[in-house]
């Protein structure tokens, strides 16, 4: 059966409980009972080096949601593969990505970095910066100009 729902996670927090809510495209569950967690994408699908170094951290997270129960409509079970479809309606029509090695190693480290993020911007003393890293910021941004980055960054 496949499902597209919208899902919480509840997080301890320095200052209080922590809510993530992601809507997923579609989770299917599996012959097996385990699920596969599904990502529509009209671009480019994320690599499994991106995947892997916690850069697109949405499906893992999506992951940690479904195998908490957290998508309504959905019983808690084990993910067993985070899987981008790309589908563009040209030639080819579509292309498959598929992540089915180390899926709680990638569901842990997407909490473990959610975790201290959500830690580091509790503390008062922490920046919130445009660009945290330049080397991981778009070629474009439509906001740029109303965040004033190059003003400030000088």
């Amino acid at each position: 059966a496949a499902v597209e729902a919208e899902g919480r996670l509840e997080i301890a927090a320095p200052g209080g409980s922590f809510r993530l809510t992601a809507r997923a495209d579609r989770i299917d569950r599996l012959p097996d009972g385990r699920l596969a967690v599904i990502d529509y994408k009209t671009g480019q699908a994320p690599s499994a080096p991106q995947v892997e170094a916690g850069l697109e951290p949405q499906l893992p997270l999506e992951a940690a949601i479904a195998r908490q129960g957290g998508f309504a409509g959905l019983a808690a079970g084990e993910p067993a593969a985070l899987a981008y479809w790309r589908l563009t309606g040209g030639e080819p029509a579509g292309e498959m990505r598929v992540h089915d090695q180390n899926i709680d190693t990638l569901i842990n480290e997407a909490e473990a970095g959610l975790q201290g993020l959500i830690e580091a911007f509790a503390r008062p003393d922490t920046p919130y910066l445009a660009v945290p890293d330049p080397d991981l910021a778009p070629n474009y941004d439509d906001y740029a100009h109303l965040a004033r980055i190059k003003e400030w960054s000088s």
